[in-house]
């Protein structure tokens, strides 16, 4: 059985359930774990019991290691969310001592094909991850790191191990959404371990971890088989920036990455993607609020103003 983990709060409620539903489409036996970053939606995932998930309170995970707890009154909420990416890891390994596979998803994962594919690229790794493959547009975004923190997975063996605790170590003494040198969030840490740890595995594939800051002109298509990405199936998209702005219209996010929404992309990626969030949004309106109901009037003018913005600049999508 493969394990899977993730983290989200009510804000992300809907992506973390579309996520989840993508894996019974694609994956073969696996767990889901799910670290609820607050009451409402562990509520909510308690409530709804989906298959193959299984819970893990913040006030569990701080239980288990109180120095998460005492780090959380000092950063952001940003950035205590990416503090907690290895203490989760750490806690799983902990419980599970023969766990063989375990891969972090950030919640705004999707996949698109069976992640045999994925199992196949990490066989054999202690630690896999995905490197950034910056397009010419994004070069600059390099600042941020070689890797992306969105996506990883390790076995259950001792380097792995190593690994998981000497990034805990690092994020519980520094993470911030400031960009240095050396350091960047959680994520840009990630650049030392092909070094530290010489059996970790950079991931080539194309249509893994694809994503606003890495799709090159004229690389997707669709094709009876589903998806391509520079000829090869998209395994699974990292939807980074979308937006849920008023009813059933969102920002697709791929302005600011100067990627234009073409009909492969559009009805490739996008539609699919958003016609399954508003799918669970219908799910969750009775089990959670979230940030995109509230507002009263001054958030409905903000949304509406989000709105035509996004139009104007084309990368507004509605779902459906």
């Amino acid at each position: 059985m493969h394990h899977y983990c993730t983290l989200f709060d009510r804000n992300y409620l809907t992506r973390g359930l579309a996520l989840h539903r993508s894996l019974r489409r694609h994956a073969r036996e696996f767990t889901l774990h799910v670290l609820c970053l607050d009451a409402a939606t562990e509520e909510a995932l308690a409530t709804l019991a989906l298959p193959g998930v299984e819970l893990v309170s913040l006030e569990a995970l701080q239980d288990w290691d109180p120095d998460l707890r005492a780090v959380r009154g000092g950063r952001s909420l940003p950035e205590f969310y990416f503090t907690c990416k290895p203490f989760l890891l750490g806690y799983l390994l902990g419980r599970a001592p023969r766990l063989e596979r375990l891969s972090y998803l950030d919640s705004d994962l999707y996949f698109f094909a069976d992640t045999a594919c994925v199992e196949r690229e990490c066989a054999g790794s202690p630690i896999a991850l995905t490197p950034h493959r910056f397009s010419a547009k994004n070069a600059g975004r390099k600042k941020y790191g070689n890797f992306n923190a969105g996506w990883l997975s390790i076995d259950g063996g001792s380097e792995a191990r190593r690994f998981v605790e000497w990034w805990r170590n690092r994020c519980h003494d520094w993470c911030r959404t400031v960009v240095e040198e050396m350091r960047f969030g959680d994520q840009k840490y990630l650049d030392q371990v092909p070094a530290l740890f010489p059996g970790t595995r950079i991931v080539s594939h194309p249509g893994m971890n694809l994503g606003p800051w890495n799709i090159l002109p004229g690389s997707v298509a669709q094709t009876a088989g589903g998806v391509t990405v520079s000829g090869q199936r998209l395994v699974f998209f990292h939807f980074h920036g979308i937006r849920r702005l008023y009813l059933d219209y969102y920002d697709c996010g791929l302005f600011e990455y100067g990627v234009a929404l073409t009909p492969e992309i559009r009805n490739g990626i996008y539609r699919p993607y958003l016609a399954e969030l508003s799918d669970c949004a219908h799910q969750a309106s009775t089990l959670a609020p979230t940030d995109a109901a509230a507002g009263g009037a001054l958030g409905f003018a903000r949304q509406l103003r989000e709105t035509l913005r996004a139009v104007v600049r084309r990368s507004g999508l509605r779902a459906g």
